[in-house]
């Protein structure tokens, strides 16, 4: 089952790989969870630290995923800094903000490193915006969402932007399980924490006992091992 998402944003944010970067993403988080969490399980000694790389693998698939194609570039917020996932002009950061299921994302602080602050105020060279992706990336669209990503990039053409505006994608897990994956707007507060607009929900994990009952579900539609997941539609705000 697909989760339903802000067509006009994705398109706005992703250009034509808007439609399949739910997806992408996903299966990257459910994958990279799965990889980790069996390493976990293989370890014997009292301190097991396998699966807190995850992050890593996460950050690792999606530029694997997305590597070489159209509008997609790598981009450092300075000399030496991790480079970035930018995709049509847009950064996509991945962000693994806590390893609890209660943990308020609203409360947790992003900005803990030159590195990320940077990620906010990297300069958009003079070919950034809305690109043009060729019919590679157009092929997957209906005729109206090919209407629509045109009609925004008519739009984005009128538009002059001096840092890349930044997406997160923002999940909480752990070795036991993939407990809740958003994607949204985000600023860097003064704080250190996100201050997040259009927040969309790419799933929530149910509680055990309810997963228990529950046929796993993916977004892809096959079935996974053990992560109890139930995607619910997103509702932008």
């Amino acid at each position: 089952m697909k989760n339903a998402v802000d067509v006009e944003w994705s398109f706005r944010r992703f250009s034509a790989h808007g439609k399949s970067l739910p997806e992408i993403i996903l299966t990257t988080l459910t994958d990279c969870h799965d990889e980790h969490a069996d390493g976990q399980a293989l370890i014997r000694s009292k301190h097991k630290r396998s699966y807190g790389q995850v992050s890593y693998t996460v950050q690792e698939r999606l530029e694997e995923a997305l590597a070489g194609l159209e509008g997609v570039e790598f981009k450092r917020p300075g000399r030496g800094k991790p480079k970035v996932l930018v995709v049509n002009g847009t950064a996509l950061v991945p962000w693994r903000y806590s390893r609890l299921a209660t943990a308020d994302l609203n409360q947790q602080k992003y900005g803990t490193s030159d590195s990320r602050i940077g990620n906010f105020s990297m300069p958009v060279g003079p070919s950034q915006g809305m690109l043009d992706l060729g019919d590679g990336a157009r092929a997957s669209l209906t005729p109206e969402e090919i209407e629509l990503v045109d009609a925004l990039q008519e739009l984005d053409g009128s538009e002059s932007l001096k840092h890349h505006p930044v997406v997160v994608v923002a999940y909480a897990s752990n070795h036991q399980a993939l407990h809740h994956a958003l994607w949204a707007d985000a600023q860097l507060g003064e704080d250190g924490t996100l201050i997040l607009q259009n927040t969309q929900e790419l799933f929530h994990a149910d509680s055990a006992d309810a997963a228990a009952k529950a046929e796993p579900k993916s977004f892809d539609s096959e079935p996974r091992r053990g992560l109890n997941l139930m995607p619910k539609e997103a509702s932008g705000s």
